[in-house]
């Protein structure tokens, strides 16, 4: 492990709740050879929790914006840049969640967070989940937010399809497409500022350089490929939750994954689809907050009512690919869940590239 830690400086937010005076910390570590990025926003209180942001695509660890904000009046916030995002290098599709997950906790450990509130949200999610299964004594919560842990038939087509257009530099073509599956939802569906984060997708896509371009590329092509496996359980309380018009990863789709961890709420968020983060930062916040914070989450007025011991559907059943993945019947879930590949399964994760 190779570690720079950063200056760092203040940094003043404001909330409904008062005024915060944090400080930013960045640290860079090297895991296998490929670099990530880590920015802490430390809280007055040094006893706060650590809540750790893991984002979907081109998320960048300093562009969390108002969501950040929220949770910055309670705990310590992480952003990070694993390999295949930001700032960090580029990541070979055939790297997996499991070299994802063990670079995690080594950024983690540089910054000097050890016990955390994990969230990850679309693609982060697999990331997210995976290192709640490896290192289960580092997880003091797990938030699964638009769970992107296979990809639905319905959307994957389009993710492929978004490749061959960024490769053929049909860059308007591919910011439209990426856009619309994203912030997939019914017509006629009440999204809040759904408009506003449409043209800030598309800008972001659009404007997309060869650099991120290449780490675009690699992203989908490993979210393609992946499937989640069950075991070992989750031992930390877990949060699933999406926008209730969410079409990119669907309510069933989130029921689906919740149905897979033993201790967990699910709930979906009123008037949002995928991208509620961006669309209603501060319920977001809150809902994330009390989770993390052990308080009720009932009687919320920006969400459906909470659930909790979802069991796993009947069209669930175990099949034997070597790493006891989880494969579910095509009423419940994508008849495509993909089989293992190259850099995906538990057991097996590429060798180190070496510097």
């Amino acid at each position: 492990m190779e570690v720079t830690v950063g200056a760092t400086r203040a940094v003043k937010g404001s909330h409904d709740q008062g005024s915060v005076l944090s400080f930013e910390e960045f640290v860079v570590s090297a895991f296998g050879g490929y670099k990530s990025e880590g920015r802490t926003l430390w809280h007055r209180d040094p006893s706060a929790g650590t809540v750790v942001l893991i984002g979907g695509a081109l998320q960048r660890k300093t562009a969390w914006g108002r969501f950040e904000a929220v949770l910055a009046q309670r705990f310590h916030v992480f952003t990070v840049d694993l390999p295949g995002w930001g700032d960090a290098d580029t990541l070979p599709a055939s790297y997996g969640v499991d070299f994802l997950a063990a670079a995690l906790h080594d950024l983690l450990g540089a910054a000097g967070h050890r016990r955390v509130h994990v969230l990850g949200a679309s693609y982060g999610s697999g990331i997210a989940y995976r290192y709640a299964q490896t290192y289960p004594e580092a997880v003091r919560s797990l938030t699964l937010a638009g769970p992107l842990l296979w990809v639905p038939d319905e959307v994957r087509e389009n993710l492929g399809r978004s490749v061959h257009l960024l490769e053929g530099e049909r860059m308007e073509e591919f910011a439209e497409l990426s856009a619309g599956t994203i912030l997939r939802s019914r017509p006629g569906a009440k999204v809040t500022r759904q408009s506003a984060v449409r043209r800030i997708l598309h800008s972001m896509f659009r404007g997309i350089d060869d650099a991120d371009g290449r780490k675009y590329r690699n992203n989908t092509l490993r979210v393609l490929r992946q499937a989640p496996s069950p075991q070992p359980p989750i031992s930390a309380p877990v949060l699933v939750t999406t926008g209730e018009h969410d079409l990119f990863t669907p309510p069933d789709l989130c029921r689906e994954v919740a149905s897979l961890c033993p201790d967990v709420r699910f709930t979906l968020m009123y008037d949002a689809d995928h991208a509620m983060h961006l669309e209603l930062p501060d319920q977001a916040g809150d809902l994330l907050t009390r989770f993390a914070s052990g308080e009720s989450l009932d009687g919320l007025a920006y969400c459906h009512p909470v659930s909790a011991a979802l069991r796993p559907s009947a069209g669930c059943v175990r099949q034997t690919y070597g790493d006891d993945r989880m494969r579910c019947s095509p009423q419940d879930a994508p008849p495509s869940l993909p089989l293992p590949r190259a850099g995906i399964s538990p057991q097996g994760t590429p060798p180190l590239r070496r510097t």
